[in-house]
This record gives structure tokens, C-alpha cells and sequence, in this order.
């Protein structure tokens, strides 16, 4: 069963959903297809792991990003190049702005001691953060990442500093296991125990991963990537068939029993709201 909240529940009454300038202050290259851009957000709540901001780059659309880090007032996006807006996002540097609305959304429970967390492609960047949280806790993490190269393989440094074991599989076997990470996860899971698994990426990896979880009785939440407009639950373009489940508002993260209740896995709307496979 899905409670389905109140938009104002998100972060307060809509008044506060106004834009904020954020400038950037560092520009990182993550990868060949992604780029971390860390704004000045020094007005901004710190967010929960797996929340995300709305990002506007005047003259471009407003899309919404998962955050990737929050030290102290710094905001950290990674940006996966995939359309004009994002492009535009890449040709940014220090000193330029652009406009945030957030956090939103509900993040990750970060409840328990021994979490694994399982990314595809830049589905690694809410994970990051959280692998974060939980060692600043004092948890204990495994940190997997499957991507299709070794160049695409994200913050496997920054998880090795933070404590983490850390996996990662490609397809083309350029970097540790050759095959996807669903290939890896069985083993994984047989051989050491989780509190609790965290997954981001690819909704078909996302599904395998929820249905291995919960085949074998651990508690698994997922992140899921919809088209989003609004950010609050005005909208209902990223809603979530058939409970009528609002991403923005009663996730991105949800957890696996929710989940299998739903078209995840299977279906999702375009930016049309067309219904179309995942």
C-alpha cells in the first residue's frame, strides 16, 4: 500500500518552490559522458540521500538531478550528457549560474549497518552520496557498479575513501567481472549479509536487483528516473501506474514490495505522457 502524500509535504507550502541563482564554483570530468558541476547552494536545506534538485540553465528547460554530494553549502550534480539541456549543462565553469529549485522527494533509508549498493551508468550518483552517509554513520558498505566500459565507471575512488569494498562489472570485461552487475549480484548477496539494498540505474537492472532482494527476504529500495515537470505533484507526468503513485512526491526511492506492485520494470510515460516499454 502506498501513502500518497500532500504535495506541500515535500518541503512546505508552494511559496517556498521558488528558484534560488546557484553559481558554480568547480567543474569535474567524471567521465566521457558525464560531468560533476558543484554550485553554491548555501540556501539550500541539506538534502537526503537519493533526493533531487529541479535545475534550470537559463535559456534552456528545467530537468531534475539527483545530488551526487552536499558539503557544506556545496551542491554536487553529476551530469550525464543526453539531450540539449544537458549539453548545455557540460559547457558550464566556474562563475556561471544556474537556477535550483529543492531538495525534493523522498531519499534513501539509511537504516542498519551493512548496506549494499548496487549502480548502473550514472545511476551511481545518488549512491555516492549515500555511501557517504552511511560512513560518516559508521556503517559498513559494498559498493557495486556496472557499466558498459571501464571510462564509464564512476567514483570508485571516492567509494575506496569512504570505506567502501567496491565491485564493478563491464560488459566489454575492460574492468573487474565481464557481464552485467545482475550477472555479479547473486553471488554478492550468497556470500556476505545486507541490512538493507540500495539501487539506482537502468530500470531493467533496477528490477532484477529489486526481484533477487526480495526472492531472498532483504529489504531493497530502488531510485527511479521519470519525466518530471513540476517537481512537487502538480503535474502527474511522472506518475506511477496503477496506484497513481507521483515519483516526485512519494519517491524517487521507494521501496521493492511497493514497487512490484506497479509497471515498474515494464512500463513508463514519455514526455508526451504516452505509455511506453521500459
Amino acid at each position: 500500500m502506498i501513502e500518497v502524500r500532500e504535495a506541500t509535504e515535500a518541503g512546505g507550502g508552494y511559496e517556498k518552490f521558488g528558484f534560488s541563482p546557484a553559481p558554480v564554483v568547480r567543474r569535474r570530468r567524471e567521465s566521457p559522458r558525464v560531468v560533476s558541476l558543484y554550485l553554491k547552494a548555501g540556501h539550500m536545506r541539506t538534502p537526503d540521500p537519493g533526493q533531487f534538485v529541479m535545475v534550470w540553465p537559463p535559456g534552456a528547460e528545467e530537468v531534475p538531478m539527483s545530488v551526487s554530494g552536499f558539503f557544506g553549502g556545496l551542491l554536487r550534480i553529476s551530469v550525464a550528457r543526453a539531450g540539449p539541456t544537458t549539453s548545455e549543462m557540460h559547457s558550464l565553469d566556474r562563475g556561471d549560474i544556474l537556477l535550483l529549485r529543492g531538495p525534493f522527494g523522498r531519499g534513501f533509508s539509511l537504516s542498519g549497518k551493512r548496506f549494499l549498493l548496487v549502480g548502473g551508468g550514472y545511476g551511481a550518483a545518488p549512491l555516492i552520496y549515500a555511501a557517504r552517509r552511511i560512513s560518516e554513520r559508521g556503517g559498513r558498505g559494498t559498493y557495486m557498479e556496472g557499466a558498459g566500459t571501464a571510462d564509464e565507471l564512476l567514483f570508485l575512488r571516492e567509494a575506496r575513501a569512504l570505506g567502501m569494498r567496491v565491485l564493478v562489472s563491464t560488459e566489454d570485461g575492460s574492468a573487474g567481472f565481464r557481464g552485467m552487475i545482475t550477472d555479479l549480484l547473486p553471488e554478492v548477496l550468497s556470500s556476505d549479509r545486507f541490512d538493507r539494498v540500495l539501487t539506482c540505474g537502468p530500470e531493467g537492472m533496477m528490477y532484477e536487483v529489486v526481484k533477487e532482494c526480495l526472492m531472498r527476504g532483504i529489504a531493497v529500495q530502488a531510485s527511479l528516473e521519470r519525466h518530471m515537470k513540476c517537481g512537487f505533484g502538480i503535474c502527474g507526468s511522472c506518475v506511477l501506474d496503477p496506484v497513481g503513485a507521483r515519483v516526485c512526491v512519494d519517491g524517487p526511492v521507494f521501496d521493492g514490495p511497493v514497487l512490484m506492485a506497479t509497471e515498474f520494470g515494464k512500463w513508463k510515460r514519455d514526455e508526451c505522457g504516452c505509455r511506453v516499454r521500459v
